[in-house]
């Protein structure tokens, strides 16, 4: 650990140089003053009154709710008064929460307003968003989008992390319109937002607080939002903003069924072998039951998991450890903010196809926590984390116990995380306890830690299975320090994970290592043509526990660059990035340039992103290093208002004496259809190869392999509970004469019985 700590450390000491000059100058840090931030009020509906949503902002309580104005311009200038007028009211029922957002916009035929699928507006499209953070804490915010066509987007911005999720989905509602009174022009979102949707507390003198947020895509893309947001804050969400006059609602239950039908029809064809057929009626259920604000129970029985979008294809065979997955699966996006650590130490996506799942969740201004029991079917991968690389064996059927619970003082934020997984068939068990803290130093540097320790009985035999062995323990700690200013951001992060050390319900790619990891970046505003000019240097190493010896180190500085139309531009030269395949293994000096960039070239081309690797790269199987090429491109195409095309092209190339040795590919076509604004036709296409040629010299066989997929589904979202799916699929593995194959034809329909139940009453009545 001395070794690593002078060489790594002895970086982190110069590049810090600027930031610790500026400290010893003024002493310990100091809170600087607060920005002033200024409420939003809110007013009461009357009891014999209701909102229509139709963008029109005719009715009564809109004419008293007081109209807020003042918004700060954050890109491309921060604190410039904006060229956009924007203008928010807010207004509260006994079931919902109202928000009306009108966008002034002396050009509107020049807003960006194509139809998108859900979960897709972005910042190539004029959009509105609404932060609510019901607690007030300042820790988590939910956040409602929508661009001027209607469609939407949702998530949960949590501040430990400034982390933006768009998996959790909320049931909301909202209506967008042209917008032309008294000479102006624009646009406006009218938004209601059920309490069953907000995660708050009963405390009635809770104080909830409010941001809203807009993005105009011109030649430059503007971002204004309604508080003021310093440039060395440390999140997103610091300075919320309180909602006044508001009163929170004090009918808390709600108890949400919604049951799901699968029809599924598949046949198989195995090289060489006879055609399988098999069909399949899945009924299951999923129940969201919230018994007060704080306090939500959701129950799973039979879920059918199964992607509905083929995941995107990755590059995947020229790597030593375990590519990490998104969770996109409904049951677990509950309150998922509260499964974030320091350390990934929760992942969901280890809990392969669970038969049942059980999970409660809390959340108050001081305590917040989740707890999720499942019951796994098991069939998917154990990592098995090593220090050179991750090995895997296959998953029995398990039951899995996964929490975590956080308390928040001031600017300390504690927490503790307890897992349990207990294996089928007497197969032993992996059990973790752990404790982490989070503290905000001042406004501008924060601290992270965690320690877990793990018992584990159930060790790989050999045969690419799990059994019953005599208990080992290991234990992991991570402490990290990151700040900003208003012109630099600074990172230190230092890890100790021991051989034995297991955690089979969290994410673990690596172990038996100590890691160093520091990175300094230096920005400016406004210089020529950019936005935005960054400067930096990261730099790492990572040993071997018992050896000492060096498993990896990297250092490499960098430029990044914003402009106009979206573009941003990041260079990376890496001199010297060294490697170990295995222990005692020749180290693998990889010399390459790194570029990437983003830009928006014209609103038919919304996007269009790339990457390249050029230089000396790692062949791991041949423990060589080789002239290499590794890129990507993707961009996504507006041939027509209702039709998108993303193409994306992925491929790593390695040569030896001027031929390729190594080719690998991945390749999709996603298009989309929109025949309506809930509705879309989606067609994937996608493909990958490998091939690799022998080398005797290197005991390294030929090898060849092919796959491909194809799906076509009818989408129909009424809400977030109520979908229909209609589609089909195929896809085959291997090569021409050697191809297994296999096709499904499916239907999946899910019901939210309140919204079912609601449309109902409506008929009745009308």
């Amino acid at each position: 650990m001395r070794l690593l700590m002078l060489r790594a450390g002895s970086f982190f000491c110069v590049v810090l140089a600027s930031t610790l000059t500026a400290f010893a100058q003024t002493g310990a840090p100091e809170r600087p003053a607060a920005a002033v931030v200024q409420p939003i009020r809110a007013v009461a509906l009357g009891s014999d009154e209701a909102i229509r949503l139709d963008g029109r902002l005719d009715e009564a309580v809109w004419q008293r709710a007081p109209v807020y104005r003042e918004f700060h311009e954050i890109d491309p200038v921060r604190g410039r008064k904006p060229d956009y007028e924007t203008r928010v009211q807010v207004a509260y029922g006994e079931r919902a929460l109202y928000v009306a957002v009108i966008a002034l916009d002396p050009r509107p035929e020049q807003i960006r307003q194509p139809l998108v699928r859900h979960d897709l507006v972005n910042r190539t499209q004029d959009f509105v968003v609404v932060y609510i953070d019901p607690v007030g804490g300042r820790k988590a915010a939910q956040f409602f989008r929508a661009n001027a066509a209607g469609s939407t987007a949702d998530g949960i911005h949590t501040a430990d992390n400034d982390n933006e999720s768009f998996a959790p989905d909320y049931d909301f509602d909202v209506v967008t319109a042209p917008w032309q009174h008294e000479g102006e022009r624009g646009w406006v979102a009218e938004f209601r937002i059920p309490y069953s949707s907000l995660r708050y507390t009963a405390d009635p003198s809770a104080r909830w607080r409010i941001q809203i947020g807009r993005r105009i895509p011109r030649e430059q893309f503007t971002l204004v939002l309604s508080t003021p947001l310093a440039r060395g804050a440390l999140s997103f969400i610091d300075a919320v903003q309180p909602l006044e006059g508001f009163k929170p609602p004090q009918d808390h239950a709600f108890l949400n069924v919604r049951p799901t039908l699968t029809v599924r029809r598949t046949e198989d064809e195995p090289a060489g072998g006879p055609t399988r057929r098999d069909g399949e009626i899945k009924p299951s259920l999923d129940v969201k039951w919230r018994l007060r604000p704080e306090l939500v129970v959701d129950a799973t029985v039979n879920p059918d998991f199964s992607q509905v979008e083929l995941d995107i294809p990755q590059l995947s065979r020229n790597t030593r450890f375990a590519l990490f997955l998104s969770e996109k699966r409904p049951f677990f996006l509950e309150s998922g903010d509260l499964l974030a650590s320091p350390t990934d130490a929760l992942y969901t996506r280890s809990v392969n196809d669970p038969r049942w799942g059980l999970r409660a969740s809390w959340r108050s201004d001081r305590l917040a926590g989740t707890a999720l029991l499942a019951r796994d079917k098991g069939g998917g991968l154990t990592l098995l984390p090593g220090a050179y690389g991750t090995g895997a064996a296959l998953q029995p059927a398990n039951t899995t116990l996964m929490s975590r619970a956080r308390s928040d003082v001031g600017d300390l934020t504690v927490g503790a995380i307890a897992i349990d997984r207990r294996y089928a068939d007497g197969r032993g068990e992996n059990a973790v306890l752990g404790a982490d803290g989070t503290w905000s130093i001042t406004p501008n540097w924060r601290i992270k830690a965690q320690w877990m320790g793990s018992r584990t009985t159930a060790l790989a035999d050999g045969s690419g299975e799990l059994s019953a062995s005599r208990a080992e323990t290991g234990s992991k700690l991570y402490a990290s320090l990151y700040g900003r200013t208003e012109r630099t951001e600074t990172g230190l992060t230092i890890q100790r994970t021991s051989a034995d050390f297991r955690n089979d319900a969290g994410f673990v790619a690596q172990s038996d290592v100590r890691k160093i990891d520091a990175n300094q970046n230096y920005e400016w505003q406004r210089i020529g043509p950019f936005n935005k000019v960054s400067v930096f240097v990261n730099a790492g190493r990572t040993e071997a526990l018992d050896s000492g010896e060096m498993v990896s180190q990297y250092w490499f500085p960098g430029v990044y660059l914003t402009a106009a139309r979206n573009t941003e531009i990041n260079f990376e030269y890496d001199p010297a990035s060294k490697q170990r395949t295995a222990p005692g293994a020749p180290v693998l000096t990889e010399r390459f340039a790194h570029l990437w960039a983003m830009t928006t070239p014209a609103r038919w081309m919304p996007l269009l992103e790339g990457s390249i690797d050029a230089g000396d790269l790692a062949d791991v199987t041949a423990n060589r290093i080789r002239p290499g090429l590794r890129w990507y491109l993707y961009t996504r195409l507006r041939p027509a208002p209702r039709v998108e095309l993303e193409p994306r092209v992925d491929q790593l190339v390695l040569r030896q004496d001027g031929e390729r040795v190594y080719t690998e590919t991945a390749a999709r076509l996603l298009s989309i259809v929109h025949v309506a604004p809930r509705q879309s036709l989606r067609l994937i296409l996608q493909r990958t190869s490998f091939e690799r040629r022998a080398e005797p010299a290197l005991n390294i066989l030929a090898d060849r392999s092919r796959s491909s997929a194809q799906s076509l589904t009818y989408a129909w979202r009424r809400s977030a509970g109520t979908v229909l799916y209609v589609g089909a699929g195929r896809g085959a593995v291997g090569l021409p004469l050697q191809k297994s194959r296999g096709s499904e034809v499916f239907l999946k329909l899910q019901a939210d019985m309140d919204e079912a139940r609601e449309a109902w009453r409506a008929r009745r009545a009308g």
